[in-house]
C-alpha cells in the first residue's frame, strides 16, 4: 500500500501541490480587523506548527518604549501608520521563517504596507485574513479599552478595510464564535468551553499545517491499494441542520475520507433553482462552517448545468472566482471541469498551494464509450491539468461497467483515477471504483447523481462480489464475559455494511489457541486485555512506537506486505482513550505546571503515564500496592516523564494532581482494599479530572469520593470519566486501525451505553 502511494506522489505533474511557489517554512502573516481573533488564533497556530509567535503591536511598543494607545494620543494616527509600516519591513527582515506574525488591524490603511503584503503573498508566504462576523466584532470592541479608540464608526472602518483585506491576502480563515460565547464580548476568546476550544484548536491546526505544507490535510486512504470515499453533501444550508455534522448526533460522516461541498447547490432559499450563483459571502460562511464542524478534507465542487449541476454554464469568471475562494479558505481538493478554459485551470493550479486539483469530465449523454478514442483524449487532458483524474459516463447496460473497469486497469496507478458510470445500470462501477468514490447517505435529502450509493451499500456489494471477505476479530483476556467490546465493534461493522464478526476468546494465558487464531488467513485483528497485554508482545512481528515505549499491547492488527505475507503489528490505543476522555472533560489547557496521579503499575497504568505525558503534564505520580513494581515501571520511561513513585497517597499534597487515573480493579478502592481514599487526593483548587478505568460497577469508591468532594467544595469540582467512556474512545481508534475507516460513534455509543446501563 505504501509503495502505491509513493508511486502516485512521485508521478504528480509539475503543477502539483508538492511544488508550491512559497519559500519553505516561510513565516505566516495574519491580517484582519481588531477583535477578529488574530492573537488568540495566531498563538494556537504557532503552537500547532511548532513555530514562534510575534505580535506586531507588541513589537512596535517595545521598539518605541510606549503603548500603541499612548503613541496615537501623542502623535496621531498618521504618524502611527507610518511607524507601523516601517516596523513591518523590520519584522519581515528579522523573522522570515517559522513565525506566525499577527499584524495590526489598520496595517492595510497604508498603500506602501498593502504593496508589501501583496508582494509577500505573491512570492514569499501566506498572508491570512482572519475574518469574523462584523456584529460580533462591534460587540467586542465596544467593551475593549486597551487599544486606541477609532475616530469613526467601527462599521465604516470595516467597510473601508474589507476590500483591502481581500486584495492583500492569499488565504482566509473564518473565526467562528458561538452565540453563547459572543454574549461575553470582553473576554470571548478566553471563555470558550473546553469542547469548543478543542475543536477550534483542531481546526486551526488542520488549516495552518495544510496551507504551510507542514502537514497537508489530504485523505490518507487516497493511495494505491486502498479504497477511499467522499460524501456528496446536497444541503443548501449546512447551518440549518447542524445535527447532521455532529458526530454525537449523526453517523453521516463515518466511513468516508472526505466530504464534498456542492457549492452550486448552496442556497439561502432552501432549494437551488437553476441557474444558481451563490454569493461569495454565503459560500464563505458555508465552507467555514463545514471546516469548523469536521477535520475531514473538503472536496470543493462547482458543477454547471450541463455537467449535472446548478451553476450557469456561461459564467466562467464567476465560477473560477469561487474556485479561487475555495483555495483561499483551505479546501483540500478543488474539482474543475476540463471543458473550462485551460488557461483558467492552469492559473488556479499555480496558486493552489498544497491542495489538489481534481480534473473532471462528465458525459450525461450515454454516448461516451470507454473503449473509444474520445475517452483517451479526455483522460490525457485531465491527467495534464490535474493531480487526480475523474471521468464520469453513463451506463446503458452492464457491459459498460466492464469496459470502464478494463480502461481503469489499462491506465494503472500512474495517477489517482475516479471512474464511474451514472444511472442504475452504472451502480456496479461505483462498487468497483477504488479511488474517492462519491457516496450519499440516507439522511441527505437527495443523492448528488443518479445511481449514487451509500458507503454501506458499496461495502455490501463488495462482499457479495467477493472483493471484501469476512474477517474475524477477537477479544483476548480473562475474565471477559461481560465485556462491551463485541457490542462496540459489531455495531460499527453493521452500520458501515462491513461483513466482519467480533467475538470473545477467553484464556488465562497466551496459549496455542491464541497463536493459531492470530495466524489464521481470515484473522482481522484483536483487542487484548488483562492478563495478556504484556506477554502477547512476544507473539507479534512488530510494535508501534507507542506500544514499544508503553511496554504493553491492547490491539493487534494484521498488515499485508508487498510480497503477500502478513505481519502482526501490536499497538496501544488505551492511552488514546485516556487522553481523549480527559480532553472531553477538562477545563484547562494542561501544561508542565500541572501534575497527574496514576494508581496501579500494570499495562494500563503504563498507557496512563504515556497519555498524561502527551497532555503536557510536568510531573506524574505513581502509587501501587507493591512499590517495587511501580519503581520498575517508572524506570522504564524516559527521565523527561518526571515520574515520582509515592509511598502513600497523602504525598500528593505537595503538588495536588489535576488528573487522577485509576487502573486497579474497583475492589481495590473499597474500605479493605489497597487504596485508602482520602480527601487529600482531591485538594487541588479548581478541581480536575478523575479517570476510572474499571467500567463495572459504574460508581466505584474513587468516583464516589470525587463526586462527594465536588458537592461539598464547589471550588474543587471534579469531572468524572467513567471506564466505559475510555473503552469507547480506545475502541474507536481500534476500529480505525482495523478498517481504515472512522467508526460510527453515535450508533456505537448508544448501543454500548444501553448495554452498560442494563448490566
Amino acid at each position: 500500500m505504501a509503495q502505491g502511494g509513493e508511486l502516485w506522489t512521485k508521478m504528480l505533474p509539475v503543477t502539483s501541490a508538492n511544488n508550491t511557489r512559497y519559500e519553505p517554512e516561510a513565516s505566516v502573516l495574519l491580517i484582519g480587523m481588531r477583535g477578529s481573533g488574530k492573537t488568540y488564533l495566531g498563538k494556537i497556530a504557532a503552537a500547532e506548527l511548532g513555530w514562534e509567535y510575534l505580535d506586531a503591536d507588541e513589537y512596535l511598543e517595545k521598539f518605541n518604549k510606549t503603548t500603541c494607545k499612548e503613541f496615537v494620543q501623542e502623535r496621531g494616527w498618521d504618524a502611527f501608520r507610518k511607524e507601523e509600516t516601517k516596523r513591518l519591513s523590520d519584522i519581515l527582515d528579522h523573522h522570515p521563517h517559522k513565525t506566525v506574525i499577527s499584524l495590526g488591524g489598520g496595517i492595510v490603511e497604508t498603500e506602501l504596507a498593502r504593496n508589501i503584503l501583496k508582494e509577500y503573498a505573491e512570492r514569499t508566504g501566506p498572508v491570512v485574513h482572519i475574518s469574523r462576523d462584523i456584529h460580533q466584532i462591534i460587540d467586542y470592541l465596544t467593551h475593549e479599552t486597551e487599544r486606541p479608540p477609532y475616530s469613526e464608526e467601527i462599521q465604516d472602518v470595516f467597510n473601508r478595510r474589507k476590500p483591502w483585506f481581500d486584495e492583500c491576502c492569499s488565504h482566509q480563515f473564518v473565526s467562528i464564535v458561538d452565540p453563547e460565547d459572543a454574549s461575553h464580548p470582553s473576554s470571548v476568546f478566553a471563555r470558550v468551553t473546553q469542547k469548543r476550544w478543542i475543536r477550534t484548536k483542531e481546526e486551526v491546526r488542520t488549516y495552518f499545517r495544510h496551507i504551510t505544507g507542514v502537514e497537508p490535510n489530504l485523505a490518507p486512504n487516497l493511495v494505491a491499494g486502498r479504497r477511499s470515499y467522499f460524501l456528496s453533501l446536497t444541503i443548501p444550508d449546512l447551518t440549518a441542520q447542524p445535527e447532521l455534522l455532529d458526530e454525537s448526533q449523526s453517523d453521516i460522516l463515518t466511513g468516508i475520507d472526505a466530504v464534498e461541498l456542492r457549492v452550486d447547490l448552496l442556497s439561502l432559499t432552501g432549494v437551488a433553482t437553476k441557474p444558481n450563483i451563490p454569493s461569495r459571502e454565503y459560500v464563505t460562511q458555508q465552507l467555514a462552517y463545514l471546516k469548523h464542524a469536521t477535520p475531514l478534507p473538503v472536496v470543493y465542487t462547482v458543477r454547471t448545468v450541463s455537467q449535472g449541476g446548478a451553476f450557469p454554464d456561461d459564467a466562467q469568471d464567476e465560477l473560477f472566482g469561487l474556485l479561487h475562494l475555495g483555495v483561499q479558505l483551505g479546501a483540500e481538493y478543488i474539482d474543475v471541469e476540463i471543458t473550462s478554459p485551460h488557461e483558467k485551470i492552469e492559473a488556479l493550479a499555480a496558486v493552489k498551494g498544497f491542495s489538489r486539483i481534481i480534473a473532471s469530465h462528465h458525459d450525461w449523454s450515454g454516448n461516451l464509450k470507454w473503449s473509444g478514442p474520445d475517452i483517451e483524449r479526455y483522460y490525457a487532458t485531465a491527467a495534464r491539468l490535474g493531480d487526480i483524474v475523474k471521468i464520469v459516463g453513463k451506463a446503458n447496460d452492464l457491459k459498460d461497467n466492464i469496459s470502464l473497469s478494463d480502461f481503469v486497469e489499462k491506465k494503472g496507478a500512474a495517477k489517482p483515477f475516479i471512474a464511474v458510470n451514472l444511472g442504475t445500470n452504472g451502480q456496479l462501477s461505483r462498487i468497483l471504483n477504488t479511488t474517492f468514490s462519491p457516496v450519499t447517505h440516507p439522511q441527505l435529502p437527495v443523492a448528488a447523481a443518479p445511481g449514487q450509493l451509500s458507503f454501506a451499500q458499496i461495502q455490501t456489494g463488495l462482499h457479495l462480489l467477493g472483493q471484501l471477505p469476512r474477517k474475524k476479530f477477537f477479544l483476548f483476556g480473562s475474565p471477559i464475559s461481560k465485556s462491551p467490546s463485541p457490542t462496540l465493534h459489531n455495531t460499527g461493522f453493521s452500520v458501515l455494511g462491513l461483513p466482519h464478526v467480533y467475538s470473545l476468546h477467553e484464556t488465562t494465558t497466551v496459549d496455542n489457541s491464541i497463536r493459531q487464531i492470530i495466524r489464521m488467513t481470515d484473522f482481522g485483528g484483536a483487542s487484548v486485555t488483562i492478563p495478556h497485554k504484556i506477554p502477547i508482545m512476544e507473539e507479534l512481528d512488530d510494535l508501534s512506537p507507542a506500544a514499544r515505549l508503553i511496554g504493553a499491547v491492547n490491539t493487534i492488527t494484521p498488515t499485508q506486505q508487498g510480497d503477500g505475507t502478513t505481519r502482526l503489528i501490536g499497538d496501544n490505543t488505551d492511552w488514546i482513550g485516556i487522553r481523549n476522555s480527559v480532553l472531553s472533560k477538562s477545563r484547562d489547557n494542561w501544561s508542565a505546571k500541572d501534575s497527574g496521579l496514576v494508581i496501579g503499575a500494570g499495562g494500563t497504568a503504563r498507557a496512563a503515564i504515556y497519555a498524561l505525558h502527551s497532555l503536557g503534564l510536568g510531573t506524574i505520580y505513581v502509587f501501587n500496592r507493591t512499590k517495587s513494581t511501580a519503581v520498575r515501571l517508572a524506570g522504564s520511561f524516559p527521565q523527561e516523564y518526571n515520574i515520582l513513585v509515592l509511598d502513600s497517597i497523602s504525598e500528593v499534597e505537595i503538588a495536588p494532581p489535576g488528573i487522577i487515573v485509576s487502573t486497579v480493579p474497583s475492589a481495590a478502592t473499597t474500605a479493605g482494599g489497597e487504596l485508602k481514599l482520602t480527601s487529600t487526593m482531591f485538594c487541588r483548587v479548581g478541581g480536575g479530572v478523575v479517570v476510572e478505568m474499571a467500567y463495572l460497577p459504574k460508581v466505584t469508591p474513587l468516583v464516589e469520593m470525587a463526586i462527594k468532594v465536588s458537592e461539598e467544595s464547589p471550588e474543587s469540582r471534579w469531572d468524572v470519566v467513567y471506564g466505559v467512556e475510555v473503552l469507547l474512545e480506545q475502541g474507536y481508534e481500534q476500529f480505525r486501525l482495523w478498517t481504515s475507516h472512522r467508526a460510527p460513534r453515535r450508533a456505537i455509543r448508544e448501543r454500548v451505553i444501553q448495554l452498560y446501563d442494563t448490566t
